[in-house]
């Protein structure tokens, strides 16, 4: 009970952040709660637009991978060609994840990639975290 309690608040926690962080359409946020919800029907079409470029599709499996298959490498995967496809929000959550203490030295190279293809494109939060990393890379 304590992990569904956990794994509940987690996701509550995660759809308001991937719907503050999310880029939008029409004024109205991309990813919502209901977006966390896929039908197998709705991973086969997202996965093919994600395929044939949309960085938007690629994102929601990313979420969805995440928070309710909880695979991991799976959101990754997903992060990576949302990324790939242009998606800023998903360039900083590669960012994210490749930045992490425990990864490897090529990694936060690679990392910083994705930091400032996110910040060209205008994301305020990559915007931030380079100028920071470049103050800090500076000092």
């Amino acid at each position: 009970m304590k992990i569904t309690a956990s794994v509940f608040v987690l996701l509550f926690v995660f759809s308001g952040f991937a719907q503050s962080q999310s880029p939008t359409s029409e004024g109205k946020p991309i990813l919502g709660v209901a977006d966390l919800v896929l039908r197998s029907d709705e991973v086969a079409k997202l996965s093919d637009e994600a395929w044939a470029g949309s960085g938007e599709a690629a994102l929601k499996l990313s979420v969805y991978y995440a928070n309710v298959k909880v695979d991991f490498d799976g959101s990754s995967y997903w992060t990576l060609i949302a990324g790939e496809n242009g998606n800023a929000v998903a360039q900083y959550n590669a960012w994210a994840e490749l930045s992490d203490s425990r990864s490897s030295a090529d990694d936060k190279r690679r990392a910083v990639f994705w930091l400032r293809k996110s910040a060209v494109q205008g994301d305020s939060d990559a915007i931030r975290e380079l100028r920071e990393l470049e103050r800090s890379q500076g000092e």
